[in-house]
């Protein structure tokens, strides 16, 4: 070995770390190894340990994590090892690398001296965190001590202060429309698919480390490396109004869907379905129910479009009647003689708008069903949708059933959610479930504005006077219930669709027996908000 040459080994965990003193020491920061004792001489008296190996000993045991030794070879154990200590803390499982300057030469009778260290921090990631420091050192007693300053782990730390790390997520986030994150099984009906379309949102996490004082206030960023941050992707369902509606069918014990919208932005609020809904899939935007009676809005529009009736255009309203070949009757057979078009809307006569439609031409009813989006086929990114079926009537008996709407007429609820936002908006919009990617699909003209005054005149009389009137004590309600037979005719579904402010809803209840069990759905979801 050449004049002047020495190796040191230093280990920690398990690993070994080999330098040449005329290179320097590396050290490494990694746990449970104490620093060398003193020297000693021939005749047993402990030798003065020059100030480099007092240098070496002091950044081991910092690497090690002896606070309290690194500290004892200070002149202000104290201080030292309370910013050691916290520095340990902050910078938890972080790789300490220090790299010492070759041994000083310190003239006879000298009480001082200085040694520079390259220091490596190796951050989670294996991104190194390098910067030079200066190690003084003095003679205290016949005693060479390091001269604490917080400088010594970082030269811009100042008195009281030490190291901390933290990372600086990158990846992007599902956030509902509040800005929070998504919830643990929040909306499932549509955050299965909304999360496979958007994939794992995975970033290039970032990093800092700051100086950060007693309390571990930060005081100083030092060093940081900032995220490559993937987009966050934010779905429009509203969390309170989500909570209404799936409360609302889960207290309904057969399959039962609720989904509502937002007439002015056309994003879907709510997508719910109790769990006796959820075991025949996604009911509530793609199978495809008969409508019965929620269908007269269309029948309505049909006929005050083509100036065939208005409002107040008195209609016959028997309890049963033929209409060419088709026999049809009231529910129950009630009968209200002559009444307004208003009142036979509220009442759901079905023979007088099995009349209306019978006198109209075969494709009234599919271009009335288009202003309400119930022909559009709606592109929405995240879920899998479907509106309507609603096919030109050649036949008189054809026109008499779609006019209640049976026969072959076919709706979903997301379709009639659609079809109550128009009204309640005058123009059909367009749906949206993911708020930064658009909807592909052309949207609807807008309905003419008589047509709208009236229809929403009639809606809110279904409710103030007619087949809804258990929801009259929520101000503002307008909408129109359904009782779809389906099958052999001996069964029905119970539908209601309406809307009150900027919330546009449908509810549906398979096999429900009649109307009254969507209502009574219907008053716990609007009691819900």
């Amino acid at each position: 070995m050449k004049t002047g040459t020495k190796r040191w080994v230093l280990a920690g965990g398990g690993t070994a770390a080999v330098a040449v003193v005329a290179v320097g020491a590396l050290l490494v920061w990694s746990g449970g190894e104490p620093a060398a004792g003193p020297a000693r001489g021939t005749a047993g008296r402990p030798e003065r340990v020059g100030p480099a190996e007092v240098a070496r000993q002091f950044m081991t045991a910092v690497a090690t994590g002896q606070a309290a030794q690194a500290a004892a070879l200070t002149d202000a154990a104290d201080a030292a090892g309370a910013a050691i200590t916290r520095t340990k803390q902050g910078m938890p499982g972080i790789g300490f690398h220090a790299r010492l300057a070759p041994e000083p030469a310190v003239p006879a009778g000298g009480t001082g001296t200085s040694i520079d260290a390259d220091v490596t921090w190796t951050l989670p990631g294996g991104a190194p965190l390098a910067y030079r420091t200066t190690v003084d050192l003095r003679l205290v007693d016949d005693t060479w001590r390091v001269a604490w300053s917080p400088t010594l782990l970082h030269p811009r730390l100042a008195e009281g202060q030490s190291l901390a790390y933290g990372a600086l997520p990158g990846d992007g986030a599902l956030l509902d429309r509040t800005g929070a994150p998504v919830a643990e099984g929040f909306a499932p009906v549509v955050m299965g698919s909304v999360r496979r379309a958007v994939g794992p949102l995975t970033g290039t996490p970032g990093w800092r480390v700051t100086a950060v004082d007693a309390a571990g206030t930060a005081a100083a960023v030092l060093h940081e490396q900032q995220p490559q941050v993937a987009p966050s992707v934010t779905v429009t369902p509203d969390p309170a109004t989500q909570a209404a509606a799936q409360a609302a069918v889960d207290g309904v014990g057969q399959a039962a869907v609720l989904l509502a919208v937002q007439p002015s932005t056309g994003e879907l609020l709510a997508v719910a379905q109790n769990a006796v809904a959820d075991g025949q899939g996604p009911i509530a935007l793609q199978n495809f129910f008969e409508p019965g009676s929620t269908f007269k809005v269309v029948t309505a529009t049909a006929a005050l479009t083509a100036g065939t009736a208005n409002a107040d255009t008195p209609l016959d309203c028997p309890g049963a009647a033929t209409i060419g070949t088709r026999r049809i009757t009231n529910e129950d057979s009630f009968e209200l003689g002559t009444v307004p078009m208003r009142r036979a809307f509220a009442a759901s006569c079905n023979t007088s708008f099995g009349k209306l439609a019978a006198d109209l031409p075969a494709d009234a009813l599919p271009t009335a069903a288009s202003y309400f989006g119930l022909m559009s086929d709606f592109s929405v990114a995240g879920i899998t949708t479907n509106t309507g079926k609603v096919p030109a009537a050649g036949s008189t008996a054809a026109r008499v059933e779609a006019g209640i709407g049976q026969g072959e007429v076919l709706t979903t609820p997301f379709g009639m959610a659609l079809a109550a936002a128009t009204v309640a908006q005058g123009r059909t919009p367009v749906p949206r479930l993911l708020r930064d990617t658009p909807t592909e699909g052309q949207q609807p003209p807008a309905l003419p504005g008589g047509v709208v005054t009236a229809l929403r005149s009639m809606m809110a009389e279904v409710v103030t006077g007619g087949t809804a009137r258990e929801l009259a004590g929520f101000a503002g309600v307008r909408g129109k219930t359904g009782t779809a037979q389906f099958g052999d005719g001996t069964r029905s579904h119970g539908w209601f669709m309406g809307y009150r402010g900027d919330v546009a809803f449908s509810v549906l209840v398979v096999d429900g027996g009649s109307s009254k069990v969507a209502v009574g759905a219907t008053a716990a979801f609007l009691g819900g908000l």
